[in-house]
């Protein structure tokens, strides 16, 4: 079982600043492995690592899915809303089997991000590499960066 253990001396006032850190802690830790607060407890929220990359020419979304297959994943765009989704492999045990930890979660994931209007949702493309989705979601032509050339006179 995890403890946390606050880094406050008795007697001082802990800054604003400190008790953001443990927050975070608590969010990074409890809530993205509750294995570590109890061993048998199930995902709480089965998330799986998302990157967003911006770049000159659209952005880039990049999820770790490991021993998952791409017929496995699936995206949808409803509106606004860029919708990944699917099941994770159970990781059932065999009869005579008893736990003494268990880290490794099954079960169904979703994850969602607003698409801004200078997507195009038109032309997304995803692939599928190693246990790393990757969707790639370009900029629209008439909101990319344009360069100007300056003359002489």
């Amino acid at each position: 079982m995890m403890t946390l253990t606050p880094r406050i001396r008795i007697g001082t006032r802990p800054s604003p600043r400190t008790i953001d850190r443990l927050a975070d802690e608590l969010w990074r830790t409890a809530w993205a492995r509750p294995s570590q607060l109890a061993p048998d407890a199930p995902a709480l929220a089965l998330r799986p690592a998302m990157d967003v990359i911006e770049h000159e020419n659209g952005v880039t979304l990049r999820l770790d899915l490991p021993g998952m297959a791409p017929e496995d994943v699936n995206i949808e765009v409803e509106g606004d809303r860029l919708t990944i989704s699917g099941e994770m492999g159970h990781t059932a045990g065999q009869e005579g089997e008893r736990y003494h930890r268990r880290e490794r979660y099954s079960g169904a994931f979703r994850r969602s991000v607003r698409l801004a209007d200078t997507l195009d949702a038109a032309n997304i493309n995803a692939t599928f590499a190693n246990g790393v989705l990757t969707v790639e979601l370009p900029k629209r032509p008439e909101s990319q960066p344009k360069r100007i050339k300056v003359e002489t006179a």
